[in-house]
């Protein structure tokens, strides 16, 4: 597996879950590189979906940003994978993500960060 840091925007509020060893949820973040051109102009390059696993304090907090600010745009790092599925239509790539690290990012939106009063979860044990 390799690891990884990107930058994109959720497609969608993510979804809180609770398991065995806390909460955890997956956030599908849509991330579109800048590429330079040889005229030394930019262009969009094609959209990249990539499902990321997050857990603990970083799940909650990260719906509850994304319930309260709706397409919120986040760096996320962690441990990444690509998975090609073959069907009838053709193949696909699934990039996935088990994020050691999520925060929202202050590129062209702003945030208001609160200290949490509870410890902060440290525990190691992922759900997934």
């Amino acid at each position: 597996m390799s690891y990884i840091t990107r930058t994109g925007n959720l497609a969608e509020t993510p979804t809180l879950r609770e398991g065995e060893h806390g909460p955890y949820t997956y956030a599908r973040v849509i991330v579109s590189d800048r590429i330079r051109q040889s005229d030394g102009s930019y262009s969009d390059g094609p959209a990249t979906a990539y499902d990321v696993a997050v857990s603990g304090n970083q799940a909650q907090n990260l719906v509850d940003a994304a319930e309260t600010g709706g397409n919120i745009r986040v760096t996320f790092s962690g441990s990444y994978r690509i998975t090609e599925y073959k069907g009838e239509q053709g193949s696909r790539l699934q990039h996935e993500v088990r994020a050691d690290e999520i925060g929202v990012s202050l590129r062209g939106q702003s945030v208001t960060v609160q200290r949490a009063t509870a410890a902060v979860d440290t525990n190691d044990e992922t759900p997934f």
